[in-house]
């Protein structure tokens, strides 16, 4: 689960329609929204922390959901991944996990069937 989903699944708790009353309920400018709902930015793990109890979500999951999102070598990103895989198996928690890796911008092409 990266940061735009986190914002997402948000929204959809708090049964909110705009980015612009996200910024409003957590403190954010309209340009930090737009950054972090674009990718260009991560939520901190403190306010991953925050909106995930607030919503409800695993907030271990959450974090080891994001740590893999921002690591950008492959091979580490593959590890936080295994113990995300790992942590979701032994709570039985995997929905983090698979909206994780189909939002997470991949380094290779995507696997599909025309490929």
């Amino acid at each position: 689960m990266d940061s735009k989903a986190l914002i997402q699944a948000y929204m959809r708790t708090k049964k909110l329609t705009q980015y612009q009353q996200v910024a409003a309920e957590l403190g954010f400018t309209k340009s930090h929204i737009s950054s972090l709902t674009t990718g260009k930015v991560q939520l901190t793990d403190a306010t991953a922390k925050k909106i995930a109890e607030e919503i409800g979500l695993d907030v271990e999951e959450v974090l080891l959901s994001l740590a893999a999102v921002r690591e950008t070598d492959p091979e580490i990103k593959q590890a936080w991944y295994n113990i995300l895989a790992r942590y979701s198996k032994s709570t039985g928690t995997a929905v983090a996990l698979a909206v994780a890796m189909f939002l997470t911008p991949s380094h290779g092409p995507d696997n599909t069937a025309h490929n």
